[in-house]
């Protein structure tokens, strides 16, 4: 009976610890999608880019990509980042519209736990 109460508490316990992390993370995870200035055409990615096969357990392989500093294009190679419980990373892209390219980069979307674990689980 001792055994099976300890691991009731042990198993409430871990529920709290997670349900912390997941309200952590989500505090400092922006969503907001920033989107560079027009181009007549879309830069190219200035290093080959290596697909990343091997899982992490704690971590997610974000792919090479633009970012936007100071209205402004800089690359940022592919690198491995703390996965956020409950958010899939969702890499930038380049859209056409009338005027010409623009990129908007990639961020973190949010998921329904029950998603995010049966991916990383």
């Amino acid at each position: 009976m001792f055994n099976l109460k300890k691991s009731n508490t042990m198993k409430n316990f871990n529920q709290i610890v997670a349900i912390g992390i997941i309200v952590l993370c989500s505090i400092s995870i922006s969503t907001a999608q920033n989107q560079g200035p027009v181009l007549a055409e879309k830069l190219e990615i200035p290093e080959t880019i290596v697909k990343q096969t091997l899982q992490k357990r704690s971590l997610t392989w974000i792919d090479g990509q633009w970012t936007i500093e100071n209205n402004q294009y800089v690359w940022v190679s592919g690198h491995w980042e703390t996965k956020k419980i409950g958010y899939v990373f969702i890499n930038g892209k380049w859209t056409k519209n009338s005027k010409g390219w623009v990129w908007t980069e990639g961020y973190w979307k949010e998921i329904e736990l029950n998603k995010w674990m049966n991916l990383y689980a």
